[in-house]
């Protein structure tokens, strides 16, 4: 679902951040600021569900959220905030966000850290929904821009017949029960577009900044965006050492 610059009107990741900062609402500013530096979906930067949301949990950082710490690159030290991201489709498993608090590698790392300070330890930082949310985006965005979305399936298990299938294995053994084909209904989503909002502005434009500006590969990207890797490591999304050193960049 990777959109191609030279199939749309697209900005360039320096005018998706021009753009952010233009936003009216300090708490959406930031929210929004953040979700970029993450590279989060709306879940991942919200504290409230909407009454209408069914399968979304808002997994928002509160004040706590962060912690501080040192790296040393090319002999040189950095100081760093470590943002703690509770990943979305991934049940909430933590990955660990660092970011340079060197104004001339990241600019927003300081400002966003600021803001957490400001929220005691049990206050969501962002306490308010990803509806709340959306208009800003809006605002920021316009209608100036649309990406195109390859087409792709989607899978939806019947959770109903499903249990029911599970209760008549022992308990012991159910965890290995895997789901037949034939309860699964897939549907096939054509090749379409999608204007400029959150989900295409924070999460793909910065992991495309990454990609293209700091030389992430793919295991980075992993890392960073908490993809699937290997479920037999759930800590691998903590190891932010392993990617830092590409965000020190020469000034």
């Amino acid at each position: 679902m990777w959109f191609n610059l030279s199939e749309a009107s697209l900005p360039s990741t320096k005018e998706v951040r021009a753009r952010i900062v233009q936003a009216s609402k300090l708490p959406h500013r930031m929210g929004m600021m953040y979700g970029f530096l993450i590279a989060g979906r709306a879940s991942e930067i919200v504290g409230e569900r909407c009454k209408s949301d069914i399968k979304t949990t808002p997994r928002g950082p509160t004040g706590s959220d962060f912690t501080l710490a040192e790296a040393r690159v090319n002999d040189v030290d950095y100081e760093v905030v470590v943002f703690n991201v509770k990943t979305s489709k991934r049940d909430g498993i933590p990955r660990s966000i660092a970011l340079p608090l060197d104004r001339k590698q990241e600019p927003w790392a300081k400002p966003v850290l600021d803001y957490f300070e400001g929220f005691s330890k049990d206050e969501h930082v962002f306490p308010y929904t990803r509806q709340a949310l959306f208009p800003s985006a809006a605002e920021v965005f316009r209608d100036d821009f649309v990406y195109p979305i390859e087409a792709y399936s989607t899978q939806e298990l019947d959770k109903e017949k499903f249990d029911e299938l599970i209760n008549q294995v022992p308990e012991g053994l159910r965890h290995l029960v895997k789901a037949p084909k034939y309860l699964i209904e897939e549907t096939k989503i054509p090749r379409h577009t999608r204007k400029l909002r959150l989900h295409g502005a924070l999460r793909h434009y910065r992991l495309m900044e990454l990609t293209q500006r700091f030389r992430f590969n793919r295991e980075d990207r992993k890392i960073y965006a908490g993809h699937t890797i290997d479920v037999t490591d759930r800590y691998v999304h903590l190891d932010w050492n392993s990617y830092f050193p590409k965000l020190i960049r020469r000034i």
